[in-house]
C-alpha cells in the first residue's frame, strides 16, 4: 500500500508515517518546512518533497492530512478528482492503533511528558510497548516513535473535536483546563469529549481537581484516590510520599516540579490498578529523563543556564517558572516567551500576564500564528500588563537585546523560538545541543 502524508513533519504526522514505513508500506509525504524529523524521515528512505505538487501523490493508495493543510492545496484537490480515499490524521491515527491494546494520554498539559514518563516504566517492567510521542526522547530508538509488541502508548490530542473516538482501554487524563476550545462548539462541548472518551475503558485516571469525570480513578495534590503527601525537593530530584488505597508509598522522581510529581502520580495510579508490581513501578522513576523541550537544560556553563521548553499555556508557563526559581533559587530568571496561535492568546492574555510576572525579566515575542490569522491580536496586549516585560516583534532582534550575563534564560513557547535559543547560545560560547 502507498500512502501519503500531507504535512509529513510534524511531530504525530512523522510518527505515524514511521510506524507505517515499519509496517510494509511506502510511504511519501510533502511538507515545506525543513526541520530535523523531515531530515530524519529521509534518513529511513522515506521519500519527502518539499513543494506540494499534484504528481506528489501519483500511484498513492491512500493520503493522511494534517488539519493545516487548506482545502485548494493542489495535492489535496487531485486526490479527491481521482477518488483516492483522504482521512485526517486523527482517523489514521485511531485506524493504525485498533490492534494493540492502548493505553491512552489526554489533558490539556503534560500529555507528552506523561506519555514518555510512562513508556519509560513499563519498558522498566520488562514490556515492549509501541510509543507514539508528542517531542522526541532519546530511550525511543526513532525519536518520537518506537515499535513494540501488543501494548501501545500514545497521546490523545484533545485540540480538536474526535479525540474521544480513540477508544483505549486504559486512560490517563492529565487535567482539562479549556484550551483549543475555539475548535468545540462551547466548553460544555468541550468537556463532554472527556467524559465520552472515559465511557468505555476498562481503567480511567483523571485530575481530581477537574472532578467532571465519573467512574475514574482520582489522583491529586491533596485530594483523591491517590494524591500527594509530601514533597523533598533536591534541585533536580524530587523525593516524593503518596498516600494510595494500598497505604502510604514513597518514590524517587529524577525531575523538578510539582506539576511533574503529578504526572507521575497519574502513571502509578493506573498501574497500581492494572496490577502491576507496585515495587517496582516506584523504582521505574528514579532515572526518568523529560523528553526534548521540556525543562531541557541545553546549555550551562559560565554561570549561564539556557533552558527550552515548549510551554505555551498559562498554566504551563506558571509551572515552568515556579520550577525553575525552586531548583535556581539564586539566580536571575529570564524568560522569552513565543505566544502560540491568536485565538489562545485573545482568551488567555490576561493569565499569560500574571503567570510571566513570576519571572524576574520578561521578553515577548510576536505570536507563532500555527496557520491562524492575526484578526487584530497581537502579544503586546501581554507588555501592557507586565511593568518588567519588553515586546520584540521581530524574534531575531532578541540576539541584539538579549544580555550575556549570569542568569538563567528561558526560551517558552511551542513555536520556532527554539530557533533563537540556537542562535543564543552560538553568542554566549558554542552550541550545546
Amino acid at each position: 500500500m502507498k500512502i501519503h502524508f500531507l504535512g509529513i513533519g510534524g511531530i504525530g504526522m512523522s510518527a505515524q508515517a514511521i510506524h507505517e514505513h515499519f509496517s510494509g508500506n511506502v510511504v511519501t509525504g510533502t511538507d515545506p518546512y525543513s526541520s530535523e524529523r523531515v531530515n530524519y524521515l529521509k534518513s529511513l528512505g522515506i521519500q519527502v518533497f518539499k513543494s506540494h505538487l499534484p504528481e506528489n501523490i501519483d500511484n498513492a493508495d491512500l493520503i493522511v492530512r494534517t488539519p493545516a493543510v487548506s482545502e485548494d492545496n493542489v495535492e489535496l484537490k487531485k486526490a479527491k478528482e481521482n477518488g483516492i480515499p483522504v482521512i485526517s490524521r486523527l482517523e489514521h491515527h485511531i485506524s493504525i492503533l485498533r490492534p494493540y491494546t492502548k493505553i491512552g494520554v489526554t489533558g490539556t498539559d503534560g500529555k507528552t511528558t506523561t506519555t514518555a514518563m510512562l513508556a519509560h516504566v513499563l519498558l522498566k517492567l520488562g514490556k515492549d510497548p509501541t510509543v507514539f510521542l508528542g517531542s522526541t526522547h532519546p530511550m525511543l530508538e526513532h525519536g518520537n516513535y518506537r515499535k513494540g509488541s501488543n501494548i501501545a502508548v500514545f497521546e490523545m490530542d484533545e485540540s480538536q473535536p474526535g479525540f474521544e473516538n480513540y477508544n483505549p482501554d486504559y486512560l490517563i487524563i492529565t487535567n482539562i483546563r479549556g484550551d483549543h476550545i475555539e475548535n468545540f462548539k462551547n466548553l460544555q462541548h468541550y468537556n463532554s469529549c472527556f467524559e465520552n472518551s472515559c465511557k468505555n475503558v476498562k481503567i480511567c485516571v483523571s485530575n481530581v481537581e477537574n472532578n467532571i469525570i465519573n467512574n475514574s480513578i482520582k489522583f491529586g495534590l491533596n485530594d483523591g484516590d491517590y494524591k500527594i503527601n509530601k514533597i523533598e525537593n533536591n534541585k533536580f530530584s524530587q523525593k516524593i510520599t503518596i498516600n494510595t488505597p494500598y497505604g502510604k508509598k514513597k518514590f524517587i522522581l529524577n525531575v523538578p516540579g510539582v506539576h511533574n510529581a503529578l504526572n507521575a502520580l497519574s502513571i502509578i495510579s493506573l498501574l497500581f490498578e492494572m496490577g502491576y508490581e507496585k515495587d517496582l513501578v516506584l523504582e521505574a522513576f528514579s532515572d526518568f529523563s523529560l523528553p526534548k523541550r521540556r525543562f531541557d537544560i541545553s546549555y550551562n556553563e559560565n554561570d549561564i543556564v539556557i533552558i527550552d521548553d515548549y510551554s505555551h499555556t498559562p498554566v504551563e508557563i506558571k509551572s515552568l517558572l515556579s520550577t525553575a526559581k525552586s531548583v535556581f533559587k539564586d539566580k536571575k530568571i529570564t524568560i522569552i516567551f513565543q505566544p502560540h496561535r491568536y485565538s489562545r492568546l485573545k482568551r488567555e492574555w490576561k493569565n499569560f500576564s500574571e503567570a510571566l510576572s513570576l519571572a524576574d525579566k520578561i521578553y515577548i515575542t510576536e505570536v507563532y500564528g500555527a496557520f491562524e490569522s492575526k484578526n487584530g491580536i497581537s502579544a503586546r496586549l501581554i507588555v501592557e500588563k507586565i511593568n518588567n516585560a519588553i515586546f520584540v516583534q521581530e524574534k531575531e532582534e532578541l540576539l541584539q537585546i538579549l544580555p550575556s550575563e549570569p542568569g538563567v534564560y528561558i526560551f517558552a513557547g511551542a513555536g520556532d523560538i527554539i530557533e533563537i535559543s540556537k542562535k543564543f547560545k552560538e553568542k554566549v560560547g558554542g552550541l550545546k545541543v
